[in-house]
């Protein structure tokens, strides 16, 4: 299924005709759980000008969505712009954040990186009250899972209690229970148990999904969370079949030169470039 922003505009628009609309995870927080909700969940990681179209489309059909930012794009006064821009149109901006593994597994380390890029959030004027961790699939890891373990950890998950993670303790957060549909893998997926798939992997009782109908006969009566990554996403279906086909490309040679001993450690130097494709 290809990633294209008219896909993205038609999924919209069933969403609407079926009744359902989005909401941001910071609604759930603060209002009584509802019997059925929909959040829109976006991992911003480049080119925020992709995430703007993504924003403008869900806009134009009463959705609000949620855009979790690495920190990296702040330092860049036009991708605050556009940012900005985006929570303009009643969507929710925060922090998408990897520090686990810039710091290496260094839980304090990370826990003051993370407190001083979410403060640049704040003073850019975006609300903090949830996150979304980074997944870095070919960092190689010692001591430590994943980004995820800032907030299991006992410690930090006190200091930043104010602060709900969407891959850790949010479901736990509003008391609800729904389904986690991601594009991970330029692929629709029901993932089977996304708070813990890090710890104990699950890939192989994931859902492929075939199509945005098979997404919204998946979310049915159930409350749910679909997660894209808008760097990945396109104005047309060429440019969407070339960045496809070389995401599959390497995504094989990766699997395959990871099992070569020290490769993971090499690879993991270079995992920025997986934001490009």
């Amino acid at each position: 299924m290809p990633f294209i922003f008219s896909q993205w505009e038609k999924f919209c628009t069933g969403l609407k005709n079926a009744g359902i609309i989005s909401v941001q995870p910071s609604f759930l927080l603060k209002e009584k759980p509802l019997s059925r909700f929909l959040v829109l969940k976006h991992d911003v990681e480049t080119d925020p000008s992709k995430a703007l179209i993504m924003a403008k489309i869900e806009n134009t059909h009463g959705h609000r969505g949620v855009y979790y930012v690495q920190a990296y794009l702040l330092g860049s006064e036009k991708n605050i712009d556009i940012l900005k821009k985006i929570q303009s149109l009643g969507h929710e901006v925060s922090y998408h954040h990897d520090v686990m593994d810039q710091c290496k597994g260094d839980i304090l380390k990370a826990a003051d990186e993370f407190e001083k890029n979410a403060d640049k959030f704040r003073k850019c004027g975006f609300t903090v009250s949830t996150v979304c961790q980074h997944g870095n699939p070919v960092i190689e890891r010692k001591g430590y899972t994943s980004n995820r373990d800032l907030f299991r950890d006992g410690v930090t998950a006190e200091r930043f209690r104010g602060i709900s993670e969407i891959m850790v303790n949010f479901r736990n957060r509003i008391n609800a229970d729904y389904k986690y549909i991601s594009d991970a893998g330029y692929g629709w997926k029901i993932i089977f148990d996304p708070e813990n798939n890090d710890v104990v992997p699950s890939s192989d009782k994931d859902v492929p999904l075939d199509s945005f109908d098979d997404v919204l006969k998946a979310a049915g009566d159930n409350s749910v969370i679909i997660s894209t990554h808008p760097h990945r996403w396109h104005e047309n279906a060429v440019k969407a079949f070339v960045k496809d086909t070389t995401f599959r490309i390497i995504r094989t040679s990766a699997k395959t030169a990871i099992k070569i001993p020290g490769m993971k450690r090499l690879m993991g130097r270079f995992y920025y470039i997986a934001k490009k494709i």
